[in-house]
């Protein structure tokens, strides 16, 4: 599957997708309060599981960002100003993307363990704070760990790579990163702004329940827009840096995975519909927009 659509494919799709986002938001606009009350189960070992992992795609993103930095750095060497800046940049973005990811999947996952040790539905969680159940040191032993084993994975699909390709895998993960940053950044404002108590607030703390269009303010609440969607939606990123059958995979594997979490937020109690329908479209809305300027880029240096 081509990546590169012609405009009238794009107009075809976009307006499809705006006729889904309409239908979907104006349902959830009338209804979003009792959808949640119907589906709403924080005993869900669906919405529990995928609040665990539906957050890491965003920090794949940038580990395998990272890593083609890397890789490109270590296969450079008529700079080694430009190749050793590069390594430590690319390696610590790596690193560092990995200790979040670890953090968020042992937050999570920990607090799994203690509702069910503490005969609290297995979905209880704050959504908006999260500590590791683990001391600094271990995490970090893990974490270095798991850099070892990601970087001699990535390192040999990269080696396959010629010197041309790998220039033209740095300057996607360069968008790449700038995507998930940007992403990351829309969804942390809004968030703040629209200060939307999230469904397990308002059923079981009888927090105020306001539609997604009302803004609030910073209040403490975050449920509008998802940012689970969000980093879910980003999987389609990782379409990017593959070809043939992996392209596919991602491509519509990252669609499947993120319809998958938008449920399992919704499930969990975690978010209203609106929520994740308007993050998971504003998040792919600047997945193309960061795509279409990188082709515009690439098609100036022909």
């Amino acid at each position: 599957m081509e990546l590169v659509m012609s405009i009238k494919k794009q107009y075809q799709i976009f307006g499809l997708a705006a006729v889904l986002f309409i239908l979907i938001m104006s349902f959830g606009t009338a209804f979003d309060l009792e959808i949640s009350h119907t589906v709403m189960d924080q005993k869900s070992w669906f919405g529990a599981i995928f609040q665990m992992i539906g957050i890491l795609p965003m920090y794949l993103v940038l580990m395998v960002s990272g890593e083609i930095g890397l890789a490109y750095a270590w296969r450079v060497s008529n700079n080694r100003l430009f190749s050793g800046s590069l390594v430590v940049g690319s390696g610590a973005l790596t690193l560092w993307q990995i200790q979040k990811g670890l953090k968020e999947l042992l937050s999570y996952g920990g607090a799994i363990i203690h509702n069910i040790k503490s005969g609290q539905p297995i979905g209880v969680a704050n959504s908006d704070v999260q500590a590791s159940p683990f001391s600094p040191g271990l995490t970090f032993t893990l974490t270095a760990i798991v850099f070892v084993i990601f970087t001699t994975l990535t390192q040999r699909w990269l080696k396959q790579k010629s010197i041309q390709q790998l220039e033209a895998l740095l300057l996607l993960a360069i968008f790449a990163t700038v995507t998930v940053l940007m992403a990351m950044s829309v969804n942390g404002a809004l968030k703040n702004a629209w200060g939307r108590a999230r469904p397990y607030e308002i059923i079981h703390n009888g927090a105020r329940f306001t539609n997604w269009y009302t803004m609030n303010g910073a209040n403490g609440h975050k449920s509008f827009p998802s940012g689970h969607a969000m980093a879910a939606a980003l999987t389609v990123v990782l379409a990017w840096f593959a070809n043939g059958n992996w392209r596919r995979f991602w491509w519509f594997g990252g669609i499947g995975i993120t319809v998958i979490v938008d449920l399992s937020r919704v499930r969990v109690g975690a978010h209203f519909l609106t929520d994740v329908t308007f993050s998971t479209c504003l998040t792919f809305m600047i997945i193309y927009v960061m795509w279409e300027i990188y082709q515009h880029i690439k098609s100036m240096k022909r």
